[in-house]
């Protein structure tokens, strides 16, 4: 809970150094993407699609998939994602490029569990999510571009054998492209 409200105050700092976001997000816009990632719950692929609402706020649905094995026990992980997003242009330093599109998001997930151990039936839950993040796409193009971001969520769940309680950092990189 710490590291969340930690992630959330540097959030909210960093935006407050910022300006409107340039050429790359406006609203209406619409972008697509891929990703892969990696986290605590083992390594992860997915989808994302954000919309501009204003020239500086968005939307961002996506969904991925994480499974891992330790020893005789296989986990999985969906996670369907509903985050906001807000996009700022620094007014100096690393990610200040007119090629960077940086944002920060916060927002809910829908998180399906899964354990199976040995021959034994899968035990399966499902948890509502909640968590932050950040992220920056490098336009390669005007269309294309290639992102990374990270995002912290927390979560619990029950099943038979398993209680829970997950909090958990995951950091994506990928490919989208501007679809107008």
């Amino acid at each position: 809970m710490k590291k969340l409200v930690l992630v959330m105050v540097l959030m909210f700092a960093i935006t407050q150094l910022s300006f409107a976001q340039d050429k790359h997000f406006s609203a209406g816009k619409m972008i697509a993407g891929g990703q892969a990632g990696i986290s605590a719950l083992g390594l992860g692929f997915g989808a994302n699609f954000e919309y501009g609402i204003t020239n500086s706020i968005g939307v961002m649905p996506s969904f991925i998939i994480h499974n891992y094995t330790s020893g005789t026990q296989e986990w999985s992980f969906k996670v369907i994602d509903v985050y906001g997003t807000y996009h700022y242009k620094t007014k100096g330093g690393f990610f200040s490029s007119e090629k960077m599109d940086t944002y920060g998001m916060a927002g809910i997930s829908w998180v399906a569990f899964g354990a199976k151990s040995g021959s034994s039936a899968e035990e399966t839950s499902s948890s509502i999510a909640f968590g932050g993040g950040a992220g920056t796409r490098y336009y390669v193009t005007d269309k294309l571009s290639v992102f990374g971001e990270g995002k912290y969520r927390f979560a619990s769940f029950k099943t038979n054998s398993y209680t829970l309680a997950l909090a958990w950092y995951s950091i994506y990189a990928g490919v989208s492209f501007a679809i107008n």
